[in-house]
């Protein structure tokens, strides 16, 4: 089912003051400034005259709302975390039964993207004084590769975090020093058994969350094609800005589109993303090298963020199939082996075709 953007009506005004402001700016800057010429002429061809004077301004609109709502969605986010008991939190599963409430939803959408190639784990708040310490034994026996990221509440921030990769594997317990306050933990297994385990936390060296054992069979992550069937205007005010973020990538500060569209990424993932139109496809040319020590992983959302489709990358050479509607993709190279295991950019090429 297709949706068409909604307009609230309290920013109609706004809207119709952007779009002929739009179109009397682009023509000044073209031809007065010799320097964006040639970047107007390429997004000219890239979208129709038409359709960029809706497209600018509703995403401009879209950007200012989804900044509104992750702030009162942070706002709320923290005074329950004030009043939430530190002493009796469990793990959560990011699972259909977790996403089921519409605020839920929501809350991860405009907090992150989904890593479609993980099992994922959430648990907080945690109030620690000094240090924060989990079995690192369960964490082993549950996924080839595993990572657990630390982050404050309740802005989200991301503190460090502890994996496969940075632990010998012959201690039971890991620990991180970390200054007073309460933390959220995300877990996050790669390539994982039949049945994971979220480990044992501990806060100052007190229990604080009780270990928990999960059947894991290799679809446990199937419920992320069904989330579309919830769509509503809200879900599309919130990402609409998102294709022509990544569209027009180039002529934006690299950071500042890394941190909107990626606010809480792995830090020991690489990442690779864009758009892509109807009919277009993505071709891959990676080196033998970085498929021996990455894994790499392909996903491809709606232009409302929502999982269209993910795997696992195997081969040197790769043409995805061509994209049926607006959408957005992301590539993650992740090490197998070792956190700073040998990455060249050369090793990698992707090309929107």
């Amino acid at each position: 089912m297709r949706y068409r953007l909604f307009v609230p009506s309290c920013l109609l005004p706004i809207a119709y003051c952007l779009l002929p402001l739009a179109s009397c700016l682009l023509p000044l800057a073209y031809s007065l400034l010799p320097a964006p010429c040639s970047l107007l002429l390429s997004l000219y061809k890239q979208m129709n005259n038409i359709e960029l004077f809706w497209e600018i301004p509703l995403s401009i609109l879209s950007f200012i709302f989804s900044r509104i709502l992750r702030f009162v969605m942070q706002t709320i986010g923290g005074y329950f975390t004030s009043k939430k008991n530190t002493k009796n939190i469990q793990w959560q599963l990011v699972s259909a039964e977790f996403l089921k409430k519409p605020i839920k939803l929501i809350w991860a959408m405009s907090r992150a993207r989904w890593n479609l190639h993980a099992i994922i784990s959430l648990v907080g708040p945690i109030q620690v004084k000094e240090v924060i310490s989990f079995d690192a034994s369960a964490a082993k026996q549950s996924a080839q590769s595993w990572t657990l990221v630390v982050y404050s509440l309740p802005d989200f921030e991301t503190i460090t975090n502890i994996s496969s990769l940075t632990v010998s594997g012959e201690n039971q317990w890991e620990s991180v020093s970390l200054k007073p306050g309460k933390y959220l933990l995300g877990l996050r297994y790669y390539h994982w058994s039949e049945t994971i385990e979220q480990p044992t936390v501990k806060a100052d060296g007190v229990k604080v969350v009780d270990a928990k054992q999960i059947n894991a069979p290799t679809d446990i992550n199937s419920f992320y094609r069904d989330l579309i069937k919830r769509k509503n205007w809200l879900h599309v005010w919130l990402n609409y800005y998102v294709f022509n973020l990544l569209r027009f990538k180039q002529w934006l500060p690299q950071s500042f589109v890394k941190k909107v569209f990626l606010p809480v990424p792995n830090p020991e993932t690489k990442f690779y993303y864009g758009a892509l139109k109807k009919g277009e496809s993505i071709q891959f040319k990676l080196a033998p090298s970085l498929l021996t020590t990455h894994d790499i992983y392909y996903s491809l959302y709606s232009r409302e963020c929502f999982a269209l489709d993910w795997y696992k990358i195997t081969e040197g050479e790769h043409r995805t199939s061509a994209s049926d509607q607006k959408s957005i993709y992301i590539v993650r190279i992740h090490p197998k082996f070792e956190r700073n295991a040998l990455f060249e950019n050369s090793w990698v090429k992707i090309a929107v075709v």
